[in-house]
């Protein structure tokens, strides 16, 4: 069975699906910032001395960046769910969640800042003889990251379905095309 058998309410209860799915994936991604996105701890002898750890929002301006285009791929996706002439805005969706997959995937070693600086504070704070720091990538970071990678997907088949049903609204009815008739001509 092809997608141009699939009969069209089921195929725009797929795509609302997704719609739907494409709005979680943005609220997930504004979740992400407020979680930690790296961290690092400083550890002597199998004990934790100091752990570090920063959210998105709290290393840089692609914390929230992210959370912008998170809340504005919610705000897209509840568009085209209420509203059927938005159909257009599902284009941006691939845009949000590549940018949003793209400053996540940036911040991937942000952990090697923050243990070189828990190193330099060993020295004057923590008198230890053999230190250990390692750095973390948080789940928050993990999250808006894997929400941009939705987002992306999602946006592209909506696209895709909504490129199928405008082509698929200009073929004539009955799979007859002219004065073709089972490859005869009349």
């Amino acid at each position: 069975m092809s997608d141009e058998d699939v009969p069209t309410g089921a195929r725009s209860r797929t795509a609302d699906m997704i719609v739907y799915a494409c709005g979680v994936a943005g609220l997930i991604a504004v979740l992400g910032t407020f979680l930690p996105w790296a961290g690092a701890t400083l550890a002597d002898r199998g004990a934790d001395l100091l752990h570090s750890n920063r959210s998105g929002l709290e290393l840089s301006w692609h914390g929230k960046v992210v959370l912008g285009l998170g809340i504005l791929g919610v705000v897209i996706s509840v568009l085209l769910s209420e509203i059927p002439r938005a159909r257009p805005f599902g284009l941006a969706l691939p845009v949000v969640g590549g940018a949003i997959a793209v400053l996540s995937a940036v911040k991937i070693n942000a952990g090697d800042a923050i243990a070189a600086k828990l190193l330099r504070l060993r020295i004057g704070t923590f008198q230890t003889d053999n230190p250990v720091v390692t750095a973390e990538v948080g789940l928050g970071l993990w999250l808006s990251l894997v929400a941009g990678v939705a987002l992306v997907l999602g946006g592209l088949f909506l696209g895709r379905s909504a490129w199928r049903a405008t082509g698929a609204s200009r073929r004539p009815s009955g799979g007859i095309s002219g004065d073709v008739s089972g490859g005869i001509a009349r």
